[in-house]
């Protein structure tokens, strides 16, 4: 499946109204390896959306996996590991580098699991080796650790110096093994006074808990951003009453295959925050992140 340059360059019409005429990027989505997740997990995902797992086997290459997204509405894709065996699954980085490499428009986020990768800062310089690494992805609940774990101190020194984003999951979780005490936002805000450059994400944003903690992390630290997986657009003004304050660090995520539908998340984040607001949601604040 091949797409033509006006695509690879991510600039289409986007439904039927011209004035959407700007790049999607997504910045959370799940790689289609069925074999890596939990049981539990591919059952919670097949009961949210049952298409975009049955797919999976379909779209095992890149390009078609990259075309499916744009037939959604969605330009450049971000692929999460996942290394979290005692809760979601075992999503290697490697896999993951391996299948983005060599696609424009599939952009890899490695994972660390600190009782699992004993030395994180040498596995992440071997991972760059491999393939191009776009950013790091933690699961502190999943993994259950600490996020100023001082064994990664190191790695995000690294992550610092080179100015790649990090993407933290907070907020709730609904697999068997998450130990919730990990997923607070405000964990990270040691990690972002010592790391002051380093490019945070906060995924889910604290989803249903932790919402005001996450807007307060994000309004306090020049580089602490909400990343929005997960969240019914329609509802986040509910969520976040002061939103317009922080437009400027605020990315879109789908959370595929655990999502309902992307195009209708597109198109009610549109209706909710306006044209321009939601261009800078779903392309400019990430696409500066990931130097696109």
């Amino acid at each position: 499946m091949g797409v033509d340059a006006e695509e690879r360059a991510g600039f289409r019409e986007e439904g039927p109204a011209s004035e959407y005429r700007h790049p999607v990027l997504d910045m959370h989505v799940h790689p289609p390896f069925p074999h890596a997740y939990t049981p539990e997990g591919l059952s919670y995902a097949m009961t949210v959306n049952p298409q975009g797992v049955s797919l999976f086997e379909e779209l095992r290459e890149p390009a078609d996996f990259l075309a499916y997204f744009h037939g959604l509405g969605v330009d450049h894709v971000v692929l999460l590991a996942e290394e979290a065996p005692l809760v979601s699954g075992m999503v290697m980085s490697e896999d993951v580098v391996d299948f983005a490499t060599g696609t424009d428009g599939l952009h890899a986020f490695v994972s660390f699991n600190p009782h699992l990768t004993l030395d994180p800062l040498g596995r992440f310089e071997a991972l760059r080796e491999r393939g191009r690494v776009a950013g790091v992805k933690f699961l502190p609940s999943y993994q259950h650790f600490w996020p100023n774990d001082r064994r990664l101190y190191s790695l995000y020194g690294r992550l610092e110096e080179l100015r790649l984003p990090v993407t933290f999951h907070t907020g709730l979780s609904r697999f068997r093994g998450t130990k919730l005490k990990y997923a607070q936002p405000v964990l990270l805000d040691e990690v972002a006074v010592d790391f002051p450059d380093l490019p945070i994400l906060l995924a889910h944003a604290g989803r249903g808990v932790w919402y005001g903690e996450a807007l307060l992390l994000a309004s306090l630290h020049e580089h602490v951003y909400l990343e929005i997986s997960g969240l019914p657009p329609r509802n986040l003004p509910t969520y976040f009453p002061r939103l317009e304050s922080v437009l400027d660090k605020v990315v879109f995520g789908s959370d595929f295959p655990g999502v309902p539908s992307i195009p209708d998340n597109l198109r009610d984040l549109r209706e909710v925050l306006g044209p321009e607001a939601a261009h800078r949601v779903l392309w400019c604040n990430g696409a500066r992140l990931l130097g696109l």
